[in-house]
């Protein structure tokens, strides 16, 4: 094999380059290296089509798979060879006449998912050399790796640019007039065709049945067809939307689980020509308020991090709404009792976190005091406190996984928080009376050195008010106790403003030192009495990241901690891998949620055994423990794949009694490590996934 040739064909894999030209060229350095006439790949683009590619450019639409060595290769997963094709069972009349007299097909393969099947063809002799199949099984893997790669990180960029674009359409519009149904239709078909775009969807429907409103959008041979509805009707209630809010279903429902539910297609969808779909409810105080659907005309695959990913877009349009609802009410209905109204809304928004609880009353009042510090007048300290109390408002856009994250923030999360500035000036210029204080709430991280955001303002660039928001933020931030750090005292905290030099207004600073340290001892009886949260929400909110949502588990971060906890007391212990096979495989023929359930029910049967401790769910199909039992870990892996299997079998035969195929499909990798003194508990992982690695090479 041509070195060189190998690595241009995984320089081509990893460029992403696309069909037709790009797999014709990347055939033909394997033909060229392979020195055979012919070479094929055959790529699954759907549950019963492929679409073929050639060394020679010829490139036919795509077709069902029927009984051809392309077909048989992707459903059995296995390499067929076939010697003196035209007396073989799988000769054809078109491929005889071109002179086809040999062929060997090997399945495009990886982590148990197929992306199709590679084929070489030889026009001159009867067999092909096992060299040459060996060569190609070769390319086949190195194919099949790069390609489920670049899925997993399309994926991913997916998602982040779901994220980011949907920043982008709230930053560049106003909260709607809530009871003005035109103003808040246009608003509600503006965003969800601008989510169609993103999640390339057929069809998407929205439905808030408690405040009257449906809306579905689907493109058309004539434009966007938009059906809006503010009434119950006969139509509605046969919405999937609807039925879905009236049965209370508080999961995500694919198209082909709704008769699970008991929910028939709805006309619309039958007319639109849904053939796969996903459901989002919201729910809040344990209530599903809010349906968001992505319908498509087609088959579609959505990993679990793009199914949350679409869950956050609908819990964010439903805050949106929710905020516009609130703050339309005010500007219309609440002028004489603004303030205390700002101050319940601000508490309620705060309740998400603990730690933050009481930031924004303190802001403003610190502001308005620095404000009178400085002369302002009455009416603009009166402005001061409310752009205090308004200066996070833009953090209800924020998903909570990023926002009540108690370690530090990745680069991308840190980018994505960083908008919460920009968002709450989005919201408040929305209110004709807050226009004079909505830019103190979308510069307050601005620094007169030119260091903030989000436009990198310097010095008398950025207005006062902005200048004395950004003193109060810092003042209480510092002031208070963070899940990653200790308050400091008062007289620290003013010495660090000094010591940020021309980051701040330090005229501001040396101004208002005095009131500040009288207003933060005045501060603590003042707002005490506000504090309404049990103190259980913080021990809460810490084990949503230390353990996984799905199974309860220990996440693999947390895992680490507690192994090397053990490590110090030089105890006698192994660390066990329990990885699930097949899964995608099983996703894919069976479904997702099969797939998830067996995840829960592996966990489940986990649990069960006294002898499995500190048991992490660290990737979607695998686990870890730590095994401390009497049975020698050889023995105990016999009697645990039995046990594990056993019980999930049981499990599903009761509840998915129409499929079959349990024993065949159900099965796991297991591998262990012993623990030796010098050794980490990442060394000990590491060492397990490598025998699997070893068994996996053993088994091909």
């Amino acid at each position: 094999m041509d070195l060189n040739g190998f690595l241009k064909v995984i320089e081509y894999l990893h460029s992403g380059k696309d069909e037709k030209k790009g797999w014709s060229w990347l055939l033909k350095q394997i033909r060229s290296i392979l020195g055979v006439d012919s070479v094929f790949f055959a790529k699954v683009v759907g549950e019963d089509t492929f679409e073929c590619f050639s060394s020679e450019g010829l490139n036919p639409p795509p077709c069902a798979l029927r009984h051809t060595t392309a077909s048989d290769t992707i459903r059995l997963k296995r390499t067929i060879r076939v010697d003196n094709y035209p007396k073989s069972k799988y000769a054809k009349d078109y491929w005889i006449e071109k002179g086809v007299k040999s062929i060997v097909s090997v399945p495009v393969i990886f982590s148990s998912e197929v992306f199709g099947a590679l084929q070489i063809v030889n026009f001159e002799n009867e067999r092909i050399d096992d060299t040459i199949v060996e060569t190609l099984k070769a390319f086949a893997k190195v194919i099949s790796f790069v390609l489920y790669y670049r899925k997993k990180t399309a994926s991913t960029e997916k998602i982040l640019k779901l994220m980011v674009r949907e920043f982008e359409y709230f930053y560049s519009r106003k909260l709607p007039d809530f009871f003005d149904k035109e103003t808040l239709k246009r608003w509600i078909v503006d965003y969800l065709e601008n989510i169609m775009e993103i999640t390339d969807a057929t069809a998407v429907g929205f439905g808030f049945p408690k405040e009257r409103i449906f809306v579905a959008i689907n493109m058309t041979e004539d434009g966007l067809k938009v059906r809006f509805s503010t009434q119950i009707t006969d139509e509605v209630r046969d919405l999937i939307l609807y039925k879905i809010w009236e049965k209370s279903i508080g999961d995500v429902v694919s198209f082909d689980k709704l008769r699970d539910y008991g929910i028939e297609p709805s006309k619309m969808s039958l007319d639109v020509g849904i053939k796969s779909a996903l459901f989002v409810p919201v729910k809040y105080n344990n209530e599903v308020i809010v349906v968001l659907g992505f319908g498509y005309d087609r088959k579609i695959y959505v990993d679990h991090d793009y199914k949350l990913a679409l869950q956050n877009c609908a819990t964010h349009l439903t805050f949106m709404l929710l905020a516009a609802k609130n703050l339309t009410f005010l500007n219309n209905e609440l002028i004489d009792v603004e303030e205390s109204f700002l101050e319940s809304f601000v508490l309620v928004m705060e309740a998400r976190d603990v730690y933050t609880k009481g930031h924004s009353l303190r802001v403003a009042y610190y502001a308005s005091i620095i404000g009178k510090a400085l002369g302002l007048s009455k009416k603009e300290q009166k402005e001061l406190y409310i752009a205090g109390l308004l200066h996070d408002i833009g953090k209800i856009g924020i998903p909570d996984n990023i926002l009540l994250k108690p370690g530090k923030l990745s680069p991308n999360e840190y980018e994505i928080i960083k908008n919460h500035a920009e968002f709450s000036y989005q919201i408040i210029r929305s209110i004709k009376r807050f226009e004079g204080i909505a830019d103190y709430v979308r510069y307050h991280h601005e620094r007169c050195d030119g260091s903030g955001y989000p436009k990198g303002l310097r010095g008398e660039e950025i207005p006062i008010g902005a200048r004395i928001l950004a003193i109060a933020d810092i003042f209480d931030a510092v002031t208070t106790t963070r899940p990653y750090r200790k308050k400091l005292s008062v007289d620290r905290v003013l010495k660090l403003l000094v010591d940020m030099g021309d980051a701040l207004d330090q005229d501001i600073i040396k101004r208002s030192m005095d009131v500040l340290k009288g207003a933060y001892s005045e501060i603590q009886g003042k707002l005490e009495g506000r504090d309404f949260l049990p103190e259980d929400i913080d021990t809460i909110r810490k084990r949503i990241f230390t353990t996984d949502y799905m199974t309860g588990l220990l996440r693999r971060k947390q895992f680490v901690k507690e192994v090397d906890k053990l490590i110090k007391k030089y105890g006698r212990f192994y660390v066990f891998y329990f990885d699930i096979k097949n899964l995608s495989y099983i996703n894919h023929v069976y479904s997702m949620d099969v797939g998830d359930k067996i995840i829960i029910y592996t966990a489940e049967a986990l649990k069960e055994l006294d002898s499995v401790k500190l048991l992490a769910r660290t990737e979607p199909d695998a686990f870890y423990f730590v095994y401390d039992g009497d049975i020698e870990p050889g023995v105990f892996v016999v009697k645990l794949k039995k046990f594990v299997k056993s019980y999930v079998v049981d499990k599903l035969s009761k509840e998915e009694m129409d499929i079959s195929g349990w024993k065949k499909a159900i099965d796991y990798y297991i591998s262990f490590s012993e623990f030796l003194p010098g050794r980490s508990a990442e060394d000990m992982m590491y060492e397990c996934k490598q025998r699997k690695k070893e068994i996996e090479e053993l088994l091909l």
